[in-house]
């Protein structure tokens, strides 16, 4: 198969930057162009570099920030004298060969999702041990082709272009999500896998169209996948895979093969091969293997920040079977406290799906001085917040109700399309006028 235009783009410049990169030390790319941040990190590999893909969009406080927790630098892209057009302009050579180093060899930045990003260097070993796992639960050979419509500067976009490279496959560049055109590569364009988002799946099949016959996989992770979407996707012709992973273990730690018929949402299965899973005393999962983050970045790149005794310890409750199957319970820092009563929201964000009308929901804490916290659900879709608030009074245990809902016309997304769960919270907090409210 002939390699993209973005392998022989990278020799080129390559050539443009071997006077200003220094070996081991990073090329950042800020730049919103897939093909562009996929030429950098082919041409930082064979300068033996690693490659840090940068989101644009980020506040410039909050891009300074991570750019001083690594130091010393190479940045390229928009603003630069290196520009996003002139990577893309860069001449067409020999394809130089796709070998991330084996030390750092991509750093990424966490999604933020609560609280200020941190930057994860990953090394080539790592990269490799999590793309082989990978291989062998979705069947990734030479000749199949992976869309790629998540952004490349999240892990769960450029561990793509990892995967497909490292199986001779071929890696299918989107820039940002558009239902309808999405649809149309997955049935054109002989795509055989596709990751997406819980939100993307729901645009997708809200366009009312055939499931693609060829498509053989379609990763959902990146934030909680409601039962009855699952299974409506699944009855579609969906084949759909529940996964979870996160950037400080190269992306996918567990995924299901294929979806039971029992499946309930946060059931992920067991970890990927080479992966070891355990609890902490609080119900955190803690997880560690060879697809393990070499740290959070320093300026040294010296290893071991952010671990424990060889162990990364997420902020994600969980529960393990006897038979080491995963489920995913919920974020421990989002758990509500509701007259002494811990309530996990995922549990309620769950039955809340059920509810005619609403097409998202997300679950928040809102402070009170009687309750300490009321549960409060914040939702898009055509209901109404009285509409929502009286079928809960009808089909949620009452420890479990929403006392409080916010209507949105659209769930404020993070650029790796998952709810911007601080913006979601915040808004829960809020007593807003068009908010319905029960006592």
């Amino acid at each position: 198969m002939a390699k993209p235009a973005f392998f022989e783009r990278a020799a080129g410049l390559a050539h443009l930057l071997r006077g200003s990169a220094r070996p081991g030390r990073p090329i950042v790319a800020v730049t919103a162009s897939a093909e562009a941040l996929a030429t950098a990190a082919c041409a930082a590999f064979a300068l033996n570099a690693p490659i840090f893909p940068l989101d644009p969009h980020l506040p410039e406080p909050i891009a300074k920030n991570l750019l001083d927790q690594i130091g010393d630098c190479l940045v390229i892209g928009e603003g630069r004298s290196v520009s996003t057009e002139a990577i893309l302009a860069a001449e067409p050579a020999a394809a130089p060969k796709f070998s991330p180093p084996r030390g750092p060899a991509l750093l990424i930045a966490t999604s933020g999702s609560s609280g200020r990003p941190k930057a994860v260097v990953l090394t080539g070993a790592a990269l490799a041990a999590s793309a082989a796992a990978s291989a062998k639960i979705t069947s990734l050979r030479a000749g199949d082709r992976w869309l790629a419509c998540l952004p490349l500067f999240h892990i769960g976009g450029f561990s793509i272009l990892i995967r497909c490279a490292l199986a001779g496959a071929e890696a299918m560049l989107h820039r940002g999500f558009d239902a309808e055109r999405v649809h149309g590569a997955l049935v054109e364009g002989r795509i055989t896998h596709v990751s997406l988002t819980p939100t993307m799946l729901a645009q997708l099949l809200a366009l009312q169209k055939p499931a693609p016959t060829g498509l053989r996989h379609a990763l959902v992770g990146g934030a909680a996948l409601p039962t009855e979407l699952a299974h409506r996707a699944a009855e579609a012709g969906w084949p759909i895979q529940p996964t979870y992973g996160m950037s400080e273990t190269c992306a996918q730690i567990a995924t299901l093969p294929r979806l039971p018929p029992d499946w309930r949402t946060g059931k992920v299965g067991r970890p990927l091969e080479g992966a070891e899973i355990a609890l902490t005393d609080d119900g955190r999962l803690k997880v560690r293997g060879p697809m393990l983050m070499h740290g959070y970045a320093n300026p040294e790149f010296s290893p071991g920040d952010g671990l424990s005794d060889g162990w990364f310890v997420t902020n994600d409750l969980a529960e393990i079977s006897p038979e080491g199957d995963l489920t995913i319970l919920g974020r421990a820092d989002e758990t509500i406290v509701s007259g002494g009563k811990k309530i996990h929201p995922a549990a309620v964000e769950f039955l809340l799906a059920q509810c005619p009308g609403v097409q998202t929901v997300v679950v928040a804490g809102r402070p009170d001085p009687v309750w300490g916290e009321i549960v409060t659900a914040v939702f898009s879709g055509p209901a109404s917040t009285e509409d929502l608030l009286n079928w809960c009074r009808e089909h949620v245990a009452s420890p479990f109700r929403p006392r409080a809902a916010v209507r949105l016309d659209a769930s404020p997304l993070l650029a790796n399309g998952k709810p911007d769960r601080l913006k979601l919270r915040e808004l829960a907090r809020r007593r807003q006028p068009e908010a319905g409210l029960i006592g």
